[in-house]
């Protein structure tokens, strides 16, 4: 019984995951056609031009991420600890999702770590909604970031876009458990049909 639960959850979850994506390239592409400076609105956190072009579902919101209870992909650092922790703003979609805006820091070759807000917009949303489990990166929440050069939106997750930093570039199954694990899965659960098929979503 546990593994078919398990089995039909993997599935609930892979739908709402592929429905999140669906709905912001939808929205984002909708707003490149219209020649929408994407740049402005994500780093303005400009709710009323997003409001023309994501549907609100008019969902009930945590007021900051801390209230959100996110975790890392293991479950064993709070988001609000982590490097990519700077969500802000969240935006409820029509389906009871949750979009949040934020900061994307990234890791320079002495181990400091620096924001570029204005080159890196982190986009992220809890497929499943608030208040529904596992509420962890990789599992139910997944982070898609802004394309300066390109002007469009991408799945964190592709070591060629973030080379020297493997907080963004790895998806856990290594065992390795930093505090930022999980923020670099969606593009490997775009890519991998299996991908829910073969993560724990116990909390």
């Amino acid at each position: 019984m546990p593994s078919l639960i398990n089995k039909y959850q993997a599935q609930v979850l892979r739908t709402q995951f592929l429905q999140a994506n669906t709905i912001l390239q939808d929205g984002i592409l909708r707003m490149r056609n219209d020649e929408v400076d994407l740049n402005e609105v994500i780093n303005g956190r400009n709710s009323d031009i997003i409001k023309m072009y994501f549907e609100s579902g008019n969902c009930e919101l945590p007021k900051d991420e801390t209230e959100a209870g996110y975790y890392n992909y293991f479950g064993t650092h709070k988001a609000a600890g982590a490097s990519a922790s700077d969500l802000i703003q969240p935006y409820c979609l029509k389906n009871g999702m949750i979009l949040w805006f934020g900061k994307l820091k990234i890791k320079d070759s002495s181990g400091n770590f620096w924001n570029d807000d204005n080159t890196y917009s982190l986009l992220a949303i809890d497929i499943n909604g608030w208040k529904n489990k596992p509420d962890r990166y990789g599992k139910d929440v997944f982070f898609w970031y802004l394309d300066p050069k390109y002007n469009m939106i991408k799945a964190v997750g592709n070591f060629n876009d973030f080379p020297s930093n493997q907080y963004y570039t790895t998806c856990p199954g290594d065992g390795k458990n930093w505090s930022e694990a999980g923020i670099g899965c969606t593009a490997k659960a775009l890519s991998d049909p299996n991908y829910f098929k073969h993560i724990s979503l116990t909390h």
